[in-house]
């Protein structure tokens, strides 16, 4: 009896494994896909911190440029395997064409983790900390790392767990 109530264990351990294996890897890609033909709707202004104390708000890059919001935390190993493709992209893309802001969510890190963070590997943009996710809920972020790519006028082109193959093609 309890042989087959310990195989019972070990098949509910394996399935429950396997499940929590594949959808992290999974899901990104079924909602990068998905948030590819996302509707114009306006984005949500926010009004953050950078790790030096200055206030950024989306709305100051309204009528200029589109942005690149960049959801991601520090403990995140998907957001790092992520930051060469950002960086990269900040070389490719003068910050005269777009903007990009990278949104510490705040779950998990501390300003000070996050200073720490940046001075070993600073973002080539500028890094805004989310204290108690209030940016991050308005744009409802459910996984990162997230990526939320912005017209000119503040209207959503993107959304998706993945930087779009043809980014700068979403804004024409």
């Amino acid at each position: 009896m309890t042989f087959v109530k310990n195989c019972k264990n070990i098949v509910a351990l394996l399935f429950f494994s396997f499940l929590f294996i594949t959808v992290p890897i999974l899901a990104p890609a079924a909602v990068a896909d998905e948030s590819k033909g996302a509707t114009a709707s306006a984005a949500p202004d926010f009004d953050l911190q950078d790790l030096t104390g200055t206030h950024v708000t989306l709305s100051q890059f309204k009528g200029q440029k589109p942005v690149l919001l960049e959801f991601w935390a520090t403990w995140c190993h998907f957001c790092m395997a992520a930051r060469p493709e950002v960086n990269k992209l900040r070389k490719d893309t003068p910050p005269a064409d777009l903007e990009i802001l990278a949104i510490n969510v705040g779950s998990g890190d501390s300003l000070e983790k996050l200073k720490r963070f940046e001075q070993t590997d600073p973002a080539p943009y500028p890094v805004l900390y989310d204290p108690g996710s209030k940016v991050t809920s308005s744009y409802k972020v459910e996984g990162i790392p997230h990526f939320v790519l912005l017209d000119k006028d503040g209207a959503v082109k993107y959304q998706g767990n993945r930087l779009p193959s043809d980014l700068m093609g979403l804004l024409k």
